[in-house]
């Protein structure tokens, strides 16, 4: 095996994982990018099957109902791939749910196109079982990448890496957008085998943390050791035990950004989910422009996440640029809802929505996420990881999981501009969730200009007990 630096592990640690889970979230575009295709289809009849169902609303409801579902299955796997990851060598859990990703991405949506196979019950099953693999990415991720990556310049560092998400889903799109003449089933086809080969690269390609090896090796001496001396003394891990759901939820700042994310996370997944929809039934343009078009929404999120991670180091504080951000978010939205059919205004706000709704959103989950999962309170233990940001995650994937089944039922009662004036308010309770612990952080920032405080990043998000 070819010997590698230091630099040179971790570097291709933040490739692999960056890349891995793109593909995680390309594969989660197969379907929100092939919704008016699907949706015809399911309406028609000349394939030699009878229509799914009745109109076009029924079609659209349930199309909801599937990413409420997914997005439930995913938000409950979370907690449980969270609190195992911490317990197993997270690459593993990682390249498993490509796998399984791979595998239910194909039977909800290429094998029923291709046997004329068409039945509610069996697209219900298949995409709870594509969330709950789904779900074993995020944590394991994370929980690799705070091996590797220490607190020096992690705002930057997990802003840029952050990126994987929409930098994953402008692929997807592509993809989607490329592959879409040949018909929607080569959609998911296309990012199954994607994610499929990703698999094979995670688990050949990078070790979960800089020891792996050689912890490896020390743990089989001590196993040995203890079954040659017959030892009954417990063991005690270097590195803390692994914590429960409910010591991770009690955690100074960790509840405040789990409700901060119920929020954002619905409003981000939203945009995930419908935008390529809403355009075309906006403004009667092509499924394939409205996929390019809906790419404008992930540049502002991969600008968002990584001038946002640049800036919180400088500051040494998250929370009032997450605020900040939130605040001008609520504008952004309210100009989408009124931009009109213009494609170079529409591409110009949605950047700006994605700037301040993805970007936070990417901080939260990146960042926030692994200072929360490292702050004082846990003295040193690295083993709480994985489960914190499974926690934080899962929790905003429950609140959007409820916010998927109201969006069409909101659209078909009130319009569109209406759901944009829910996400306005939404953003407006994730402000309020952080906000006691913004305005402890402003008042830490200005004793830190007066020289009363030192400029402990990670003390400012999880350190402090106001929370």
């Amino acid at each position: 095996m070819v010997q590698m630096s230091t630099s040179s592990r971790k570097a291709l640690v933040f490739v692999v994982t960056f890349v891995s889970y793109g593909l995680y979230h390309a594969s989660r575009k197969s379907l929100s990018g092939v919704k008016s295709s699907i949706k015809s289809d399911w309406l028609s009849n000349t394939s030699g099957h009878e229509p799914l169902f009745a109109n076009e609303a029924d079609a659209k409801h349930f199309l909801g109902s599937l990413d409420a579902i997914f997005m439930a299955a995913y938000a409950a796997a979370l907690f449980f791939w969270g609190w195992l990851g911490d317990r197993l060598n997270p690459k593993y859990v990682v390249a498993a749910g490509m796998i399984g990703s791979a595998v239910t991405l194909t039977l909800f949506g290429t094998i029923p196109k291709w046997l004329n196979f068409y039945h509610a019950p069996y697209y219900v099953i298949t995409y709870i079982a594509f969330g709950l693999v789904q779900a074993c990415g995020w944590p394991s991720e994370i929980a690799i990448m705070a091996n590797w990556f220490g607190k020096g310049n992690r705002g930057f560092v997990m802003g840029v890496w952050a990126a994987c998400q929409p930098v994953g889903n402008i692929f997807g799109s592509i993809f989607t957008a490329m592959v879409l003449p040949l018909g929607y089933e080569y959609t998911f086809l296309l990012n199954s085998v994607l994610i499929a080969v990703g698999a094979i690269v995670v688990v050949t390609a990078i070790d979960s943390s800089p020891n792996e090896e050689q912890e490896a090796g020390v743990e089989a001496n001590r196993i040995r050791l203890l079954r040659r001396s017959n030892s009954n003394e417990p063991h005690h891990n270097f590195h803390g035990e692994p914590i429960s759901l409910f010591k991770a939820i009690l955690l100074p700042g960790v509840l405040a950004y789990c409700i901060c994310n119920a929020c954002l996370k619905l409003v981000n997944y939203a945009f995930f989910f419908w935008l390529p929809l809403y355009l075309t039934d906006a403004y009667h343009w092509e499924e394939s422009q409205a996929d390019q078009l809906s790419i404008w929404y992930d540049f502002g999120g991969i600008i968002g996440s990584v001038l946002g991670g640049y800036i919180t180091d400088k500051m040494g504080k998250r929370s009032p640029l997450i605020v900040a951000m939130l605040i001008c978010s609520i504008g952004s939205l309210y100009f989408y809802a009124h931009v009109g059919p213009y494609m170079f205004w529409n591409a110009l706000v949605m950047t700006t929505v994605g700037v301040t709704v993805s970007g936070p959103y990417n901080l939260i989950v990146g960042s926030i996420s692994i200072d929360l999962g490292s702050q004082p309170a846990l003295a040193g233990n690295t083993q709480a990881m994985s489960t914190v940001s499974g926690l934080l995650d899962g929790t905003g994937s429950a609140g959007s999981a409820i916010g998927q089944l109201f969006i069409p039922i909101i659209q078909d009662d009130l319009g569109w501009k209406a759901v944009f004036y829910v996400f306005m308010l939404l953003n407006g309770f994730a402000i309020l969730a952080i906000l006691k612990r913004c305005i402890i952080d402003m008042k830490s920032l200005r004793k830190l200009r007066s020289g009363e405080e030192s400029p402990l990043l990670n003390d400012g998000e999880g350190g402090e007990h106001e929370d």
